[in-house]
């Protein structure tokens, strides 16, 4: 057996969205998997059999997955159930749907931080980027709400604006930067590949990791059904290591048997995955990534390139 050392689970709880981002694989033909809502009974099976079989092992549960999480008219409810467990909470959105009532209320339950995906503070090149499907998403409300939340953050909570840069937003980074940055924590990045959904990054120059750290230090990725797969890259569920609904996570995570998980574990621990059938041969996060970071002002640029979005631990050996 070899769960991953993390002490953050990922819990897929919407594959809907509003909007339809540029660098994304949601919106295009790609994306294939349902786009549903996970179900509040569904979310507190997952959440309590996780405290089951981890303990406090896992600490943190990020809100996230293939879809905006605020389209789910029950998130707050699974943000206070996974709170009243003793979790700390990250929460990823676009903070279109955003409100003041709901910022208070999750701010009274008690989150670690509000990851927002801003991009840019050009409100051309927000419409671009974004694509919402409805003109009541406006660049104007999701400032108001970003605003709102820094304002009234508590002390212990952190509000974090992201931004992929891109063709449509590649002038505005002294801008958003000027705008926000001494208001709160910002995160620059050029894009990277979704693995097999864009081709943003070039895998084909020198690869510099044997491994991306995941198969031995997580997190761990609860997808929207109950499968659990390798890593949040993996969008469409392409190596689903097992079924969190149907198994504990040491079946899951065993290496006694040939499972997809030993094959993952083993191709990267001997530094083989370019030679395999995994999607993970083609991954750029097998590549030295400090020189896609563009701007932090979280921690150290080379510390920063090597940590997890959320739960900022370092994944890499």
């Amino acid at each position: 057996m070899a769960i991953p050392h993390t002490n953050e689970a990922r819990i897929e709880t919407s594959t809907a969205c509003n909007a339809g981002c540029v660098f994304c694989p949601w919106p295009t033909d790609d994306f294939t998997r349902k786009k549903r809502i996970m179900p509040l009974s569904e979310y507190k099976f997952y959440v309590d059999k996780l405290k089951d079989e981890m303990g406090d092992t896992i600490n943190e549960i990020t809100i996230s997955g293939f879809g905006e999480a605020f389209v789910d008219k029950t998130i707050v409810d699974k943000i206070r159930y996974a709170r009243s467990k003793g979790y700390g909470i990250h929460i990823l959105t676009n903070g279109s749907l955003l409100t003041e009532q709901i910022i208070d209320e999750i701010y009274e339950i008690g989150i670690l931080d509000l990851r927002i995906s801003l991009h840019t503070t050009n409100p051309d090149s927000y419409n671009k980027i974004l694509n919402f499907r409805s003109k009541k998403f406006t660049f104007e409300n999701t400032l108001k709400n970003l605003d709102y939340a820094i304002k009234h953050k508590p002390k212990n909570t952190e509000v974090i604006i992201t931004a992929d840069i891109v063709d449509e937003n590649k002038e505005d980074v002294d801008r958003l930067i000027k705008d926000y940055g001494d208001k709160c924590s910002i995160d620059i990045w050029w894009p990277h590949n979704w693995v097999y959904g864009k081709e943003y990054r070039d895998v084909e120059k020198s690869k510099k990791l044997k491994t991306c750290g995941r198969p031995e230090k997580g997190p761990l990725q609860i997808q929207i059904d109950g499968d659990i797969i390798m890593c949040c890259f993996d969008f469409n569920n392409e190596m689903v290591l097992g079924n969190f609904k149907k198994q504990t996570l040491k079946e899951i995570f065993s290496l006694e048997n040939d499972t997809m998980f030993s094959k993952v574990y083993n191709h990267h621990k001997q530094g083989t995955c370019g030679d395999s059938d995994l999607i993970c041969g083609n991954c750029d996060q097998l590549l030295d990534k400090s020189d896609t970071l563009i701007y932090n002002n979280r921690t150290s640029h080379e510390e920063r390139s090597k940590l997890t979005s959320t739960a900022f631990t370092n994944l890499e050996n």
